[in-house]
């Protein structure tokens, strides 16, 4: 396990590279131009030009590329556009801000993390009990509401929802600020809805088809004939075996809900990730931009890692494969 677990850390850093490399190009491709929004309206051409060659931009597309990947030094005397490179994680400073990049995101990503986490746990706690109930009641009224509002869970955009939510609970009702802030637990109630509604009804559905495919089995149909309770043939011989797709679901849904912390942190203005990642985008703030890729690609691939031990610990045939694998090595 332990040489699996060094093998696939090993596989993220050309994935992390693949990923830069793509957004790279898209941001060098994009209208704009850093140098021109950093200097002054009435900057001359040749302020422009001096700007874009301390910034290392009027070279070509590869050698920018290879700057961001092994560093750059600016000649200019101030160091405030030379950086050391991704592979060690410094991509300098912000084009807007001249802070560092990497730090802002530390900074900002508990706020982040903590919405995702409640997010998830709510997703979790909602979407597992309702998809069992679903599987176990098929083609009852339950079943039907679970799939109805399964459905309206999916069909429901993440900005369209938290305006929706902010219409009803803040504008009319006045129960919810409509914005977020991560010292006012109240504040998260609405941006928690919002990002866990789509996650809550995909892990149901999820959990609904696993466990109907399990229940139909042999084994259970031979605990059931034994005369064990029917609460404990569900708990302890279908949802244990029902649970390694709902855990891979729930594994990609962790950066998936990173990634819909864009537009939801966006709609109730949450100091997060997803901010720093739009007003970067708006200002194309290059460092800002790729660091903060970087960081939710390296947030993804270790939860993929984790989602993968964590099969070991639910199926331990999955482990007996990692053995027989790492042996075969």
């Amino acid at each position: 396990m332990i040489r699996y677990i060094a093998r696939r850390l090993l596989m993220i850093i050309p994935v992390l590279i693949g990923v830069t490399f793509i957004v790279f190009s898209l941001t060098y491709i994009s209208p704009g131009d850093p140098a021109r929004m950093i200097l002054p309206q009435d900057a001359t051409d040749a302020d422009i030009a001096h700007m874009r060659h301390l910034m290392g931009l009027d070279e070509s597309f590869l050698m920018q590329y290879v700057h961001f990947l092994f560093g750059f030094k600016s000649p200019s005397e101030d160091s405030s556009f030379s950086y050391k490179g991704l592979l060690a994680l410094d991509l300098g400073r912000s084009y807007v801000s001249n802070r560092p990049v990497f730090k802002t995101i530390l900074e900002r990503f508990p706020n982040t993390a903590l919405l995702s986490l409640f997010a998830l746990v709510l997703s979790v706690l909602l979407s597992i009990p309702a998809g069992i109930i679903s599987a176990t009641h098929q083609y009852s009224p339950s079943d039907m509401v679970v799939s109805v509002l399964s459905l309206l869970g999916l069909s429901m955009p993440a900005f369209w929802l938290g305006m929706i939510l902010i219409w009803i609970f803040s504008v009319k009702l006045r129960i919810f600020p409509s914005l977020a802030n991560p010292n006012n637990l109240k504040s998260l109630v609405l941006p928690v809805i919002t990002l866990a509604t789509m996650n809550t009804a995909v892990q149901a559905r999820m959990t609904r088809s696993s466990m109907l495919e399990i229940i139909r089995q042999d084994y259970i149909r031979t605990a059931r004939a034994k005369g064990l309770d029917e609460k404990k043939v569900i708990r302890k011989h279908a949802l244990n075996n029902a649970l390694i797709p709902v855990v891979t679901v729930i594994g990609l849904q962790v950066g998936q809900l990173l990634v819909g912390a864009v537009l939801t942190e966006t709609v109730f203005s949450y100091p997060g990730i997803g901010t720093i990642m739009v007003d970067a985008i708006q200002r194309k703030d290059t460092p800002q931009i790729l660091a903060s890729v970087v960081f939710v690609a390296i947030v993804f691939a270790l939860v993929n890692l984790v989602v993968d031990i964590v099969y070991a610990f639910i199926d331990p045939r999955i482990k007996a494969q990692y053995e027989g694998m790492t042996k075969g090595k």
